[in-house]
């Protein structure tokens, strides 16, 4: 008597092992745009109030917006890498 596992049984562990690899995968995309942002967020935050009578109101805006934007894409219950990413951008380009 074989104590093994059948071929049905292990084709079906490989299939969730891939289907987990791609989950994590996008996890851990999510996860490293989410510690770029908040890195972003906060030396962002700093040069304003360090820098910010230096700069136009309209670049304040500008900047004060696009960080808002980005702490809601990045504080959202499922992150979305590619909107932290877009939005990640959007404030490096801002400011």
């Amino acid at each position: 008597a074989s104590g093994g596992l059948s071929d049905s049984e292990i084709e079906k562990m490989v299939k969730d092992a891939e289907a987990n690899a791609e989950a994590d995968k996008k996890r851990r995309e999510a996860v490293e745009a989410k510690n770029q942002a908040e890195s972003l967020i906060h030396s962002s935050e700093k040069s304003l109030k360090d820098y910010g009578d230096k700069v136009s109101e309209t670049d304040r805006k500008a900047i004060e917006d696009a960080i808002a934007a980005l702490k809601t894409a990045v504080e959202a219950s499922e992150p979305d890498a590619e909107d932290i990413k877009a939005k990640t951008n959007t404030l490096m380009e801002v400011s």
